[in-house]
């Protein structure tokens, strides 16, 4: 399954921490969407879907989660709890984002602009 953790250079100053992403240093792709989710009820599950042509860094900046992968043969379970670490996963992984901490706030990296023709949500039909 094609999947890194990846470590973020982290600057200190007197007076804050910076984090750098930066492409082909410890960002594999031209980044071209970002969002982040927050404020998650109780026991919510994000995504639950693959992409045809997105990668993908998840980045949890606050709090806790887990992110479940799956290319369809092998299933990985991921927990995100460190703003100095991200998830890459590639194309044509399934994942689902679970268990998020009350104060979770979950960045969302991507190398493609938002097209809906290019999610799965059949998992039957992913595998």
């Amino acid at each position: 399954m094609n999947y890194t953790i990846l470590k973020f250079k982290t600057i200190n100053s007197k007076n804050s921490i910076l984090n750098v992403h930066q492409k082909d240093v410890n960002c594999p792709f031209e980044i071209k969407r970002i969002f982040y989710i927050y404020d998650f009820l109780n026991d919510s599950i994000r995504g639950d879907h693959a992409n045809l042509n997105s990668e993908f860094i998840f980045i949890a900046l606050n709090g806790s989660c887990e992110i479940l992968i799956d290319d369809g043969q092998t299933k990985q379970k991921i927990i995100l709890n460190d703003k100095t670490k991200g998830l890459y996963i590639d194309k044509m992984i399934w994942k689902q984002m679970y268990n998020f901490s009350k104060d979770c706030i979950l960045l969302v990296l991507t190398n493609t602009y938002y097209d809906e023709k290019e999610y799965i949500y059949d998992y039957k039909y992913f595998c």
